[in-house]
């Protein structure tokens, strides 16, 4: 019995242990791709809490089975002695009920607090209007772009500029679409007769890739999305020979 207090006290420090090394290794594993911007960074925040929560939940839980099932074991050859049968613990009752309780409300106002990051458009954010068809999308520069109207030089490429926040209003030609870029932030429905907005800030330079993430038909697995984010001064380059096109 005494041998085997170490080896339970072992088994349970390394589940701990386990949990608060898996929630951000195993995150990394499961995210899609690393945040480029607030919108996408507040709803990767919000998965690695509760990814982090649980799996400790689920650790601390295992790690008591666990112990228990050594601890008290029966062991071959000795009689099987029925332990004392209690029933009935206030306080236990009690801290099973409000603790997960209190779990949940931390986790709701935690992300609560994220909402507003992700869905609201910051005031003077560049403008782009998202037209989705069967298998593409298009793109036209509207407010705050310096070259609204205009379209950009690939069709198929939305160019935007680094740390600009940019709203898109996103509407649908035909069908059903949704237009989704992981690293940048959430989907957004292109619905038949109606507007819908999103938006998203890139932190950095570089192309980002997306797709179409509502079935809209045969050729649903080409509708492919590509952002490129350039810097300041190259954005600057590019609206100039938009302008003169």
């Amino acid at each position: 019995m005494l041998r085997l207090r170490p080896l339970a006290l072992a088994a349970f420090t390394a589940v701990t242990l386990l949990a608060l090394w898996a929630a951000p290794a195993m995150a990394d594993t499961a995210t899609f791709q690393n945040p480029a911007g607030p919108a996408a960074s507040a709803m990767d925040h919000v998965y690695r809490a509760v990814l982090g929560v649980t799996v400790t939940i689920f650790a601390l839980v295992g790690g008591w089975l666990l112990y228990s099932a050594l601890r008290f074991r029966v062991r071959r050859g000795e009689p099987y002695v029925e332990p004392p049968q209690v029933h009935g613990s206030t306080r236990l009752e009690l801290a099973w009920t409000v603790v997960p309780v209190l779990v949940l409300v931390a986790l709701s106002a935690y992300t609560l607090d994220h909402v507003a990051t992700v869905d609201n458009a910051p005031s003077g954010s560049m403008v782009v209007h998202v037209q989705a068809q069967q298998f593409s999308f298009s793109y036209t520069y509207g407010a705050h772009s310096g070259v609204g109207g205009k379209a950009p030089s690939t069709p198929s490429t939305l160019v935007v500029p680094e740390n600009t926040p940019v709203k898109l209003e996103v509407r649908s030609k035909d069908v059903n679409h949704d237009w989704w870029v992981p690293a940048l932030g959430h989907k957004i429905d292109a619905i038949p007769g109606q507007t819908n907005t999103t938006w998203f800030k890139a932190t950095r330079t570089g192309t980002f890739h997306g797709q179409c993430a509502e079935f809209c038909g045969i050729g649903h697995a080409t509708m492919l999305i590509t952002v490129k984010v350039v810097s300041a001064a190259d954005w600057t380059a590019y609206t100039a020979k938009l302008k003169k096109a």
